[in-house]
């Protein structure tokens, strides 16, 4: 009796290496001989940064509500973004409305407000003209 216990045990434990040893070799051979490293991309987190400040641009023109908001927005936004970026490295922006959105007789009209954006870092200059329509509601 104490034999086939003493069997049972030894079969037992071989069992369980035999398992855990396939787990380590099939682990190995799965695991990817490189590990590809993408902190250089994060840290280089001006990219991102200017396609917010485009983005934003875009949607401060398209939620102003009237024609001296459009400008209040912008100029704001402007600020914003300026104070935003002064660690990131310099930021240029400006703008031009290409029709005055209000008319001599106080009626708005809709305008295009054209923009030019630079972010000059030490690694990168990112530059971007895009134009934005607003539509008075």
């Amino acid at each position: 009796m104490r034999s086939l216990l003493n069997r049972k045990a030894q079969f037992f434990v071989l069992t369980v290496f035999a398992i855990i040893s396939s787990f380590y070799l099939l682990s190995k051979w799965i695991e990817p001989g490189t590990v590809i490293d993408t902190s250089s991309i994060v840290l280089a987190e001006e990219p991102f940064v200017f396609a917010n400040i485009v983005e934003m641009a875009r949607k401060t023109v398209v939620i102003s509500e009237s024609c001296e908001g459009l400008v209040n927005n912008i100029e704001e936004f402007v600020y914003f973004a300026k104070k935003f970026t002064v660690e990131k490295g310099q930021l240029l922006i400006s703008y031009e409305l290409e029709s005055p959105c209000r008319l001599p007789n106080g009626q708005q009209v809709p305008t295009v407000v054209d923009f030019n954006i630079t972010l000059t870092s030490p690694r990168m200059t990112i530059n971007s003209n895009f134009y934005e329509t607003w539509n008075p509601p």
